[in-house]
């Protein structure tokens, strides 16, 4: 089973909508569980996902930055915050090679639950 074929099966598993963007990138989104559109990215041998959250904010930056950096240490297991350009992502990237159903099923059931559990919080720093 070639690389794309093993994330497509998960995909299919995942029961997940599926926007293939190349040969090996996907947008995926479940509106039933409220996933919200994550790119997966396949650079053999690594996968990753990554979603945008929001533009990082002109004012109180440190305090959100310091917010964020408390979010990742407590709150969070199979994903991190990180920021891209002007914007906060969060991502998580594994090697496809030991990569399994549960361990890509944990990642996206937790961004889901990261942009529940942390919109009051990032909310107060949108502008």
């Amino acid at each position: 089973m070639t690389g794309k074929q093993k994330l497509e099966a998960y995909f299919q598993q995942l029961g997940v909508t599926v926007q293939a963007v190349d040969e090996n990138s996907w947008i995926v989104q479940d509106e039933e569980t409220g996933l919200q559109p994550t790119a997966v990215v396949w650079e053999d041998p690594i996968v990753i996902l990554r979603l945008t959250v929001m533009p990082l904010p002109a004012k109180n930056r440190e305090a959100f930055f310091e917010a964020v950096l408390r979010m990742n240490a407590s709150d969070l297991m199979y994903v991190s915050y990180a920021v891209e350009g002007d914007t906060l992502i969060l991502c998580k990237s594994f090697l496809l090679e030991t990569l399994d159903f549960p361990e890509i099923q944990a990642a996206f059931d937790e961004i889901g639950l990261t942009l529940i559990q942390h919109y009051t919080i990032l909310s107060k720093f949108s502008s």
